[in-house]
């Protein structure tokens, strides 16, 4: 079953929305949930741990004044209680990278904390954070002290006892001042988040005593917030801490003792390099292009290695100590945008919860990548508030216009298999003063006709195109592309570099507005992470394309050719292994009747038409008569029926409604006879659907379609 998410930071309306504390829950938010037909929670529960250990119980446990219980409010452990009930599993989240310092105002007697972020004026002015927990300097103002967590205190890998938690495990620049986690610190306050660097021993110690405190609380799941951390600094100048230079030069030395470096590091004496030093010493900036900063590549190999390393160690925690409690506790990360970073971080999660680059009002061919980079596993996808259209949508629902645009987002993504989460106070960025609230009732009616008919959507498609995410071919390409923008960090960025050629995402965007249906299929480096590129994963389509991959290993040429001589179909855009791979099982492939090369000169209407050659009959498993400006994509249902869902596009800003598409026609290849249609709409309506089945071919009109339409195909096998 696909999950129905909800992004559930429940920030305020008209308020800033301050990381990393959520507001208190009320039982109000639980009856919207239900509601909602909520099957899971993300970014939900006991974020405070990031400013201090005390601060997260006080969010578990703390004592509900009776003022506040008039409105059912609740602490999160009974909020997590009151989701059990319903089944809704609810996610604590870890804010890995973040370190927070705050102003707070407090008691004379320095018992009491008057004010905390925003300040009255009242008590003494001081600031709570970290540091502060870490050095026990206000041992009165909770219940537990630094020492009640960490009895024998914490150790740096110096050796040196930890008195300053905030600076310690701080993600560091070349000049080594502290990088900031800028994009939660609310512009114009006072508030200071510093990256944090996961190579440190001693943040990983601290977060696993955060994670303890939320399973004791009873989370039914884990979320590891901005878990590719330290890559993340990277955008921003870091990192260069103590930690990442040590293991960085280890890394440097195995590779140095295979002989596997560039001449100039090859020949270094590794112990006394500092990789920041260098940098400084060749005048060259950081992050800077990718392909101009001497060694970036194996830097960022580095952190990729160690990164994937350190997070499988907390997810191992996670179940551990699940399991020692006596329950199985579930795995999520925040996987951004789904991208190179995260993909050796997959294997480790249960669900992945991932936010989008940029929010698009259309973007078909992003969902059906990132339901490969899934490859089966439950999703949840939120939107993000930089770059796209998150805040002109968030006025205009305010506003009371563009509900229709909205439930044809959320269906969008279930269309092309993905859920899309409803945003229940979503995180508005750091200057925008709002959170993001769906308009209730046109997200009821999207929610409960999701339930209804959950037995008609997969997450499994049935197309018989598949496209190769070569990992090694495109990382480096991915790096070099992302430019530099003064108003966001790497990671955030909404800039392109539109010279770096990646032929992956202009071949699946191409296909999508054609209305081709495909799948995506992730390949590794055969290193870093082990990938399903098997011919057990690649019998089940036609054709399968080999986009511009100039590196592949072995035994991923090997499997190609396997799949060419069962009589499988390759079509090849650009080089193939060229750089990295076996370049006789290359010519096989390139020589082998099964295989189409296409130039990379050819327009891709003209190469999409190259994989429509190889096909049956020479036709596209779904095509769809005319252009009408619509989304459509099969599902494979469990009982091995496939079912079409089709989303119409065409909102009208001006009326502020989807204006219906008249005759909708499109042809589609089954596997199994056709007696007839069951199609299901949003609002119920009767369509009226013509539909034909004729030696293996459906077709199908719809004489009007509204926002949204299912087609259930029924056969003998039927229910």
């Amino acid at each position: 079953m696909m999950e129905r998410g909800i992004y559930f930071d429940g920030w305020y309306r008209d308020e800033h929305c301050y990381h990393p504390s959520l507001p208190m829950r009320r039982t109000q938010m639980v009856e919207d949930l239900v509601d909602y037909e909520a099957t899971l929670l993300v970014w939900s529960a006991l974020g405070g741990g990031v400013v201090s250990l005390p601060y997260l119980e006080e969010e578990a446990y703390g004592e509900v004044p009776s003022r506040l219980r008039m409105y059912g409010y609740m602490n999160d452990r009974e909020f997590i209680r009151e989701c059990d009930k319903h089944g809704i599993k609810v996610f604590g989240v870890v804010f890995e990278v973040q370190g927070w310092e705050f102003p707070a105002e407090i008691s004379a007697d320095e018992t009491k904390l008057l004010g905390l972020n925003i300040m009255r004026g009242e008590g003494k002015k001081v600031t709570y954070g970290l540091r502060e927990f870490s050095q026990d300097k206000y041992p009165k103002l909770f219940p537990k002290t630094f020492r009640d967590y960490f009895p024998d205190g914490l150790v740096n890998s110096d050796g040196e006892p930890v008195t300053d938690l905030w600076a310690e495990c701080a993600a560091r620049k070349m000049d080594g001042t502290a990088v900031h986690a800028a994009w939660v610190e609310v512009v114009g306050h006072e508030q200071q988040c510093y990256q944090m660097c996961r190579n440190n021993p001693v943040w990983r110690a601290y977060l696993k005593k955060i994670i303890e405190i939320q399973i004791d609380a009873g989370v039914h799941g884990v979320h590891l917030d901005e878990c590719e951390l330290p890559i993340t600094a990277i955008g921003y100048g870091g990192c260069f801490c103590k930690d990442c230079m040590k293991q960085f030069n280890v890394y440097l030395a195995e590779r140095q003792r295979k002989g596997d470096l560039p001449a100039a590091l090859q020949a270094m004496d590794l112990e006394t390099f500092h990789y920041g030093e260098y940098l400084k010493a060749q005048g060259a900036e950081f992050p800077g292009k990718a392909s101009e900063t001497p060694f970036f590549t194996e830097y960022f190999q580095f952190q990729m290695k160690i990164m994937t390393g350190y997070f499988k160690e907390l997810t191992d925690y996670v179940r551990a100590y699940g399991r020692a409690q006596g329950r199985e506790v579930l795995v999520s990360g925040n996987f951004f945008h789904v991208m190179h970073q995260y993909m050796p971080l997959q294997p480790e999660v249960d669900i992945i919860a991932t936010e989008m680059r940029n929010t698009l009002y259309r973007q078909a061919y992003w969902y059906r990548y990132a339901n490969g980079f899934a490859n089966g596993k439950p999703m949840t996808v939120v939107e993000n508030p930089y770059g796209g259209v998150v805040p002109e949508l968030l006025e205009n629902l305010r506003a009371g216009r563009m509900a229709e645009q909205f439930q044809l987002m959320l269906l969008e993504a279930t269309t092309y298999g993905c859920n899309l989460s409803v945003p229940y106070g979503g995180w508005m960025g750091n200057t925008i003063r709002d959170a993001f609230y769906a308009p209730k009732a046109p997200t009821m009616a999207v929610q409960q006709f999701l339930k209804r008919n959950a037995h008609l959507i997969s997450d499994v498609s049935g197309a018989e195109v598949v496209v190769n995410y070569s990992y090694p071919s495109y990382y480096y390409r991915e790096n070099d592309a992302v430019e530099n923008d003064p108003n966001q960090a790497t990671m955030l960025s909404s800039t392109v570099n539109k010279d770096v050629v990646m032929p992956f995402w202009d071949i699946i965007k191409e296909m999508s507005r054609q209305h081709v249906p495909f799948d995506v299929l992730i390949s590794s480096d055969g290193e870093l992470f082990q990938d399903t590129f098997d011919l057990a994963s690649l019998s089940k389509y036609k054709c399968l394309v080999l986009p511009d991959n100039n590196k592949m290993t072995s035994e991923q040429l090997r499997v190609v050719l396997d799949y060419l001589e069962k009589g499988g179909k390759v079509v090849v855009y650009g080089r193939l292994a060229n750089e990295m791979g076996d370049a006789a099982l290359a010519e096989r492939i390139l020589a082998h009747p099964g295989t189409k090369v296409c130039d990379p000169a050819e327009k891709l209407w003209g190469f999409v038409g190259s994989i429509r050659e190889v096909l049956p009959d020479r036709r596209f498993q779904l095509e769809v008569e005319g252009r009408p400006d619509i989304g459509l994509n099969p599902h494979r249902l469990t009982d091995g029926r496939t079912a079409v869902h089709l989303v119409n596009y065409q909102f009208h800003r001006e009326q502020d409604r989807v204006v219906p598409i008249e005759r909708v026609t499109f042809r589609l290849r089954v596997d199994r006879p056709v007696e007839g249609l069951a199609l299901h709409t949003l609002d119920g309506r009767e369509l009226g659907a013509e539909c034909r089945y004729e030696d293996g071919y459906l077709m199908v009109t719809i004489p009007s379609m509204p926002l949204y339409v299912l087609v259930e195909c029924l056969t003998a096998e039927s229910p």
